[in-house]
C-alpha cells in the first residue's frame, strides 16, 4: 500500500517540516508500515529530506503525473483553498482516494466571524498597501467576502473532490457541520475528526523525570493566525490557578508587546533567555517567560 502527503507551497523539506503537519503524516504512515512520501513544489532547498519529492507545480494539476506515482492514497494539505482546486481534482481524475486535511482554524463563513475576519483583512491591507489604499481595498474586500464571496464557491467545489475531509480540532469540524444548508450533505457526510501525528521521539520515559514544562513555538508577530493575546492571557490564568510551579518557554518571531508582557511579570518569577534558530535565514529567535 503506498499513501503519499501532499503541500502546494514549497516550505523547507528537512526534519523540521517531517515534524509536523504533512511530513509528520508521512513519517506516521512509515513507521506503520505503509509506503509513504511527501510532495511539494520545486525549487529544491538545501538540507530536503530524501521522503521527499519535488515536482513542477504543473505536474501537481496534472492527473496523468498522479496516475503515474502508482498510489492508493493522498493526503492534501492545501486548507479547502479555491485556489488549489486544481490539485484537488488532478487527483480525484487520476482514481487516487483524497484526503483532504483541513489544517485550518475554521473560521470560513463571514456573517459568523464577522469581527475577527474584518479585523484581519483590515489589517492585511493596511500592512499590504499602505494608509491610503489600504482602508479602501480592505473595504472592497470586506464587501465582496460578506456578499457573493460568503457562498464560499471555491472551498465548496474543492471539497466535493475528496473521497474524506478531515479536520484537526472539533471546533473546525463543526464549521462545515454546521453548515449543511451551505456546503450540502454530500460533503458533510465525508467529514472526520484526526489529529495530527506526534513524532515519534515524543513518547513517555517512565524512568525518566518530567518537569512542568509548557513550551509554545510560532511566529508570534502574525496576531490574527497564532492568537498572540489568547496565548498571553491562557498562561497567565493557568499558571495563577496552578497548585504547582510551571516553567513557560515561548520561542518564535517575538514582537515589542510580547517583551513589554514579559517584562510586566514578577521578576523573581521571569527570565529572558536568548535563543538562536539555525536556518537559512539566520533568524534569531527568542524564548520568553521562565514563569
Amino acid at each position: 500500500m503506498k499513501w503519499y502527503t501532499c503541500t502546494p507551497v514549497s516550505f523547507k523539506g528537512d526534519h523540521t517540516f517531517f515534524s509536523r503537519d504533512s511530513g509528520a503524516f508521512c513519517k506516521a504512515f512509515q513507521r506503520i508500515g505503509v509506503e509513504s512520501r511527501a510532495i511539494m513544489p520545486t525549487p529544491a532547498q538545501e538540507g530536503d529530506d530524501p521522503d521527499l519529492i519535488r515536482t513542477e507545480y504543473a505536474n501537481l494539476k496534472d492527473a496523468a503525473w498522479w496516475k503515474s506515482l502508482g498510489i492508493d492514497g493522498v493526503i492534501l494539505y492545501a486548507w479547502g483553498m479555491g485556489k488549489y482546486l486544481p490539485i484537488a481534482r488532478a487527483i480525484h481524475d487520476a482514481g487516487i482516494f483524497l484526503v483532504v486535511y483541513m489544517d485550518t482554524s475554521g473560521l470560513f463563513y463571514p456573517w459568523r466571524y464577522w469581527k475577527t475576519l474584518t479585523l484581519q483583512i483590515w489589517n492585511r491591507e493596511k500592512n499590504k498597501r499602505g494608509n491610503l489604499k489600504g482602508p479602501l481595498f480592505a473595504c472592497l474586500h470586506i464587501i465582496k467576502n460578506h456578499t457573493f464571496g460568503a457562498l464560499d464557491w471555491g472551498r465548496r467545489k474543492h471539497l466535493k473532490m475528496a473521497n474524506l475531509i478531515s479536520f484537526p480540532s472539533p471546533a473546525a469540524l463543526l464549521s462545515i457541520l454546521d453548515r449543511q444548508w451551505l456546503y450540502g450533505k454530500q460533503i458533510c457526510k465525508k467529514l472526520a475528526l484526526i489529529p495530527n501525528p506526534i513524532s515519534s521521539e515524543h513518547t513517555l520515559n517512565p524512568v525518566q523525570p518530567k518537569h512542568n514544562l509548557i513550551v509554545a513555538v510560532g511566529r508570534w508577530d502574525d496576531c490574527f493566525q497564532k492568537n498572540t493575546n489568547l496565548l498571553m492571557q491562557a498562561l497567565e490564568i493557568f499558571v495563577n490557578k496552578s497548585p504547582s510551579p510551571w516553567i513557560v518557554e515561548i520561542y518564535g518571531r517575538i514582537p515589542p508587546f510580547l517583551h513589554e508582557w514579559h517584562q510586566q511579570l514578577p521578576p523573581p518569577t521571569s527570565k529572558l533567555h536568548p535563543f538562536k534558530w539555525n536556518n537559512t535565514q539566520s533568524e534569531t529567535y527568542q524564548s520568553l517567560c521562565k514563569i
